[in-house]
């Protein structure tokens, strides 16, 4: 079986991209696989020190690495990542069929090359996935060795195929008009993560240029699943601030082994309903969307104001 083509998209971290190339490099079917890097270049007035760390990871992109092919792209402009993805991926998926796509802050496990192409094989002609990612959140699974499909989208580590990406569009409005207040909580994992579709609100008032909550839109819209392992094969190592978009993230860091191996694949194309659970309950933890949380949360807010009264009047005896 032939490996699908793997697209890594880097700007100004050398070290980050240092080790999510090494892991990639360990990966048992890197030997097998054609890789893309596309190197962002430096923003208007960018600094001494913004310039030198481009060139610091466009050196580290040019070192030899043991992969069947390295084909590298810089420009020399800045594009912006999400730009750079959207072209990138459309590019070469177009050109193959499939794509596997990496961001500079990606580190792999051994058999995530492995699982992401078995994945993309046995799926190429089940049209309900859409979307197959190695990103796991740390919550309890039923074991280390299957995949599971779920219908959100996770982008740190994926892959897809062409037929599905021709669905990607960023169009705010259109996608506004045809979201009711009933999708949205849906889209927003039954309520357990409303920052979803605020993203797509943010993406609209420019606080953010983002393009994955698009993908996960139009995965949604189509009704699409997405298949996801048991025990995360991909760690993010940007939670450091380093990123344009990751700040710290203590509820998301993956501390367990990455190099499991993946046998076994859903023969049904359903939500698998204990993980898609678990991981809601996950959500809600993170986001203190749960009860106890929302408890503790408005007795504070009640007993606030005559604390704070309490307070001055005892101040002022």
């Amino acid at each position: 079986m032939p490996c699908t083509p793997i697209v890594l998209f880097v700007y100004n971290r050398p070290e980050h991209t240092a080790r999510t190339l090494q892991a990639l490099a360990e990966n048992e079917r890197a030997a097998e696989s054609e890789l893309f890097i596309f190197a962002d270049g430096p923003k208007p007035g960018a600094s001494a020190e913004q310039l030198r760390q481009i060139a610091e990871t466009r050196a580290v992109i040019r070192r030899p690495a043991p992969f069947k092919s390295v084909e590298i792209r810089e420009s020399e402009v800045n594009r912006g990542l999400a730009a750079s993805i959207i072209s990138g991926v459309t590019e070469i998926v177009q050109r193959y069929g499939s794509v596997i796509v990496l961001e500079d802050d990606i580190v792999t496990g051994r058999y995530f090359l492995s699982y992401m192409n078995a994945a993309l094989s046995c799926y190429e002609q089940q049209k309900a996935v859409w979307h197959v990612t190695g990103w796991c959140d740390p919550f309890r699974t039923k074991g280390d060795d299957y995949a599971w499909l779920y219908p959100v989208m996770d982008c740190w580590g994926w892959g897809t195929w062409a037929d599905r990406w021709a669905y990607f569009k960023k169009d705010i409005p259109a996608l506004k008009q045809q979201f009711s207040p009933a999708m949205i909580k849906r889209f927003n994992l039954n309520g357990a993560d409303p920052g979803m579709w605020q993203q797509v609100l943010e993406n609209e008032s420019g606080i953010l240029n983002t393009w994955a909550i698009f993908w996960y839109a139009a995965i949604f819209l189509q009704r699409g699943l997405c298949l996801a392992p048991s025990r995360s094969l991909v760690r993010n190592i940007g939670f450091d601030n380093s990123g344009e978009h990751c700040g710290k993230n203590d509820a998301e860091e993956i501390t367990a082994p990455l190099d499991s191996r993946i046998e076994r694949f859903p023969e049904t194309m359903k939500i698998s309903r204990f993980e898609f659970r678990q991981l809601q309950r996950f959500m809600r933890r993170k986001n203190k969307l749960t009860f106890k949380y929302r408890f503790v949360r408005t007795c504070k807010n009640i007993l606030r104001p005559p604390y704070h009264l309490l307070k001055r009047l005892v101040g002022k005896a």
